[in-house]
């Protein structure tokens, strides 16, 4: 096989009712100049042995078994062996379109793009009607114009990591972090961020399944600290790269989210006290850049001096006041 053109990522782990579906729809795909890697993220189920039977069976894809350590970790495994000069990632148990690969990478080569990105539908057990994301338009605009997009209406598009085609040397240095639950923004800010150009197509080409015990709709507390410490993440990157007025939205959407997990967990109680003791410490180094933004109500710079007081006394405020 010629030297593939295209590594498409897939980490696996205990989907072995969808890892099926998933390889099929990539192999499947009506451009062929890739290689599939399947990231045996240390599955206790069947998937080692279905990984080992299609790199068997088609010489195109390779299997990495390793410990598990999560979605980045298996990303970054993955991206460690590719040799494509584009990227696809594909969670295994999602699928794609039969021309994904061909239209995307098409349309980043007429525009000479760094990142295409196309939309999605959602599908699965937990939704019953198909719910698809996607952009109004055609659209070429620039990296900073991308960054942007992750404070709009259409964030979740430019957020994911699993609808877009990336010229392989935005990872360069970049890999996603180990052991997050939101390890796509981080990595968004930063690839965004070195891309000069960004293709945005208006046609949904990736299928999102939701499916009950997927981690996207598992609730526990930890989301609590990996949350806060995306939105500080993007808080502190877009600062350091002199990007303020999206550094401003940034640390909004930081208080919102602030107010929103007091509206949902109590601090109060023992198993969260914890979690939101380290969100309270980090806080206070981003307060005075709260307290002082232009573009916050005065309600919500009610609640940016109460968490500092006390996120106990905040919360009963945000219940009582309707904040």
């Amino acid at each position: 096989m010629d030297k593939p053109l295209i590594s498409v990522i897939v980490p696996v782990y205990k989907v072995e009712p969808y890892l099926h579906k998933c390889a099929d729809s990539i192999l499947a795909q009506t451009f062929k100049n890739f290689e599939l890697i399947l990231v045996d993220d240390g599955s206790p189920d069947n998937c080692p042995q279905i990984c080992d039977e299609y790199s068997e069976k088609d010489n195109r894809v390779k299997v990495i078994h390793k410990a598990n350590g999560g979605l980045g970790s298996a990303r970054n495994a993955g991206l460690d062996i590719a040799v494509g000069e584009y990227l696809a990632f594909v969670d295994s148990d999602d699928y794609i379109d039969p021309t994904m690969l061909e239209k995307m990478l098409n349309s980043l080569e007429a525009e000479n793009a760094d990142i295409c990105i196309c939309g999605f539908q959602r599908f699965g057990e937990l939704n019953s009607n198909v719910k698809t994301a996607a952009f109004a338009e055609y659209s070429v605009i620039s990296g900073e114009e991308a960054l942007g997009g992750l404070f709009s209406n259409n964030y979740i598009l430019f957020t994911i990591a699993c609808n877009k085609l990336l010229k392989r040397q935005l990872f360069n240095t970049l890999r996603f972090p180990d052991g997050k639950l939101y390890e796509d923004g981080y990595a968004a800010f930063r690839y965004l961020y070195e891309a000069k150009k960004v293709v945005c197509l208006k046609e949904s080409f990736y299928f999102y399944r939701i499916r009950q015990g997927s981690i996207t709709t598992t609730e526990n507390h930890d989301r609590i600290i990996d949350s806060f410490s995306a939105e500080t993440d993007a808080v502190d990157f877009l600062r350091s790269s002199g990007l303020r007025t999206l550094m401003l939205k940034a640390q909004k959407r930081y208080l919102l989210a602030l107010v929103a997990a007091l509206r949902r967990y109590n601090p109060s109680r023992e198993e969260v006290a914890k979690q939101f003791k380290e969100v309270h410490k980090e806080y206070r180094r981003q307060f005075r850049g709260l307290l002082l933004h232009p573009d916050i109500s005065g309600k919500e710079k009610v609640v940016a001096v109460l968490f500092r007081l006390s996120p106990r006394l905040c919360q009963r405020v945000i219940r009582r006041k309707g904040l």
